[in-house]
């Protein structure tokens, strides 16, 4: 006897406008929906605020400590980074309020400033 099926078939997702990364899994009906970018920002950002006490000496540039949490609000951006431009992806303009933008510039600068 064959396993059932459980996997849900995944939305379209228009690059323009949705987080292509993953999708969001609803209980009524069970499907997935794409996320749209602004909604991603929104998730992200609870992580991506989480820090930890930097308990180096002063002047000690050599690590960047930062939370589990936000480590993973960096990958997750990067991911999307690396599928946008995987080649023969086309990513027409993003229709957002540039609120993932925002979140991705901020933890860039957070990071340089750590390191500097």
């Amino acid at each position: 006897m064959t396993p059932p099926d459980l996997t849900l078939p995944q939305p379209e997702r228009d690059p323009a406008r949705h987080w292509l990364l993953y999708a969001a899994a609803e209980r009524n009906p069970d499907r997935f929906r794409p996320i749209p970018l602004d909604e991603a920002a929104t998730r992200l950002g609870p992580a991506a605020a989480g820090g930890e006490v930097d308990r180096r000496t002063p002047g000690d540039r050599s690590l960047v400590v930062i939370s589990r949490q936000r480590a993973t609000a960096i990958a997750d951006l990067l991911d999307e980074l690396a599928l946008r431009l995987a080649p023969g992806v086309e990513v027409p303009a993003v229709q957002s309020d540039g609120s993932l933008s925002r979140l991705a510039k901020e933890l860039a600068d957070d990071m340089l400033r750590r390191s500097a």
